[in-house]
């Protein structure tokens, strides 16, 4: 009935998981991984879009210098992801995605909640750079996880709806930072959403005990069987939900080769010049999102708006993350993802210098509002391109050693404009951000490879 059973019409050998799993429509099993994936993303998001508005709170009522708030906030943070996802990454093509996500929200939850009981910038440092360890296996995890489930044609509008769900955590972060705050920071201000943080990302780390393994990443190990199973599961769910009598065949029966993970294959001749070109593409990248991201706030306090009304105002220019997302789910697969990632990288750095050079209060809100609209367009469609250029036996391997990179870039980068740049004006940081623009374009235009509503299996070859 299924097509799985045996071979298929006219071709030799059972239909692979691959095969399977692209010919299935959207049913209540894709629904509940989509919402149980997007609720961990929906909580670590809270600190890795609140970094900046957490800095300033943090500066204010500890009485931190930028710099040293800056060491305590985004750079312990985005250090600890980096390891994190350079370790956690090959951890889970090694021993399986579900298994990496039975724990990485544990660590993220653990080391927020015990950061907010101390007002020393070290110990508070230490266990960001422990909750960082979290998210940092958790985002290359979650790409390379979703990007396995989902067909081709659908896969990069279920990326852009995971994150969509995800980005709603910007705008309520930054509203949390403003009630808390009103009308003046409180010594328990910041400890309170760092609990809030922490208590969630446990809750969902319970809820998220209950996902399945990866059929594509099961397949590859030779655990055929339980893939199977999986995928059984998945095709009975679409029939019952969708009123069909079977499932359309599967369009090849491409012969899967066992492969155990490692860390050398991302360096072989035909991954290396992927490899290469991504690690290029995130250490810089993460000046072009983060240089404005954990940096908006002290951009608003440098044009002289008061930390209560700059809490408020990021409140408004964060929601242009989730304005944005919503409108990349309907453009994401009609474009093809490589042109995707350069002309929003351009066009954030236009509205980005506008709004560093608007002399009003409401020109400034509107252009960082489409700045973030731009900015998470960006960053969908680099999400789901770097889980799709790399095969399954090294997916998650290739993305958290790429991504990697742009955590601690991010670490350098915005201790660099905070500490150095920022102090020679707002227009001196967007030029510098223009460089890192301009080398993001040419490298994805030049080496990217094609992606768009394409098997996985084939974009390899």
């Amino acid at each position: 009935m299924m097509g799985d059973a045996g071979p298929a019409a006219g071709v030799p050998g059972p239909a692979s998981v691959a095969a399977r799993l692209e010919r299935l429509p959207f049913s209540r099993f894709h629904r509940n991984f989509l919402l149980m994936v997007a609720a961990g993303e929906w909580v670590e998001t809270m600190m890795l879009l609140g970094n900046g508005v957490l800095l300033a709170l943090i500066a204010s009522v500890l009485h931190f210098s930028p710099v040293v708030a800056s060491y305590v906030v985004p750079v312990a943070f985005f250090a600890g992801e980096f390891a994190g996802s350079i370790t956690l990454g090959y951890l889970s093509d090694v021993f399986g995605r579900r298994t990496i996500f039975a724990f990485d929200l544990l660590v993220f939850g653990g080391g927020m909640i015990v950061a907010a009981f101390f007002t020393n910038p070290i110990p508070i440092a230490i266990f960001i750079f422990i909750a960082g360890l979290g998210v940092g296996g958790e985002f290359p995890l979650v790409d390379s996880y979703t990007s396995e489930v989902f067909p081709g044609h659908q896969r990069g509008r279920r990326m852009a709806t995971l994150y969509t769900l995800a980005v709603i955590a910007a705008p309520i972060i930054a509203g949390l930072a403003y009630l808390f705050s009103h009308p003046k920071p409180g010594p328990f201000s910041w400890r309170i959403l760092f609990w809030i943080i922490g208590v969630l990302a446990l809750i969902v780390w319970l809820v998220r005990l209950a996902l399945p393994e990866s059929p594509r990443w099961l397949e590859i190990r030779g655990r055929r069987d339980e893939a199977g199973r999986i995928v059984d599961q998945m095709e009975q769910d679409a029939i019952r939900q969708h009123g069909l009598q079977e499932l359309p065949p599967p369009s090849h029966t491409a012969e899967v080769q066992e492969r155990r993970a490692s860390w050398t294959d991302i360096w072989a001749p035909d991954l290396r010049g992927r490899t290469v070109m991504m690690l290029v593409f995130q250490f810089f990248q993460s000046g072009i999102f983060y240089g404005f991201t954990s940096l908006a706030p002290v951009f608003l306090l440098h044009k002289g708006i008061s930390l209560v009304h700059s809490l408020g105002f990021s409140m408004l220019i964060y929601l242009g993350f989730f304005v944005g997302s919503i409108c990349n789910i309907f453009i994401i697969d009609r474009v093809e993802r490589k042109w995707g990632i350069v002309t929003t990288a351009i066009l954030s750095g236009i509205l980005g210098t506008l709004f560093v050079a608007a002399a009003n209060v409401v020109a400034t809100i509107v252009l960082g509002f489409l700045v973030t609209f731009t900015l998470w367009n960006f960053s969908n469609f680099l999400h789901t391109y770097q889980a799709e250029i790399f095969p399954t036996r090294v997916r998650s391997t290739a993305a958290g050693t790429t991504y990697s990179v742009s955590r601690i870039s991010t670490s350098i980068i915005v201790a660099f404009l905070t500490a150095f740049v920022l102090p020679h004006g707002l227009l001196a940081t967007y030029g510098v951000i223009w460089i890192f623009i301009a080398i993001v374009a040419v490298n994805i235009s030049v080496f990217g490879p094609l992606t768009s509503r394409r098997q996985l299996e084939t974009i390899i070859q």
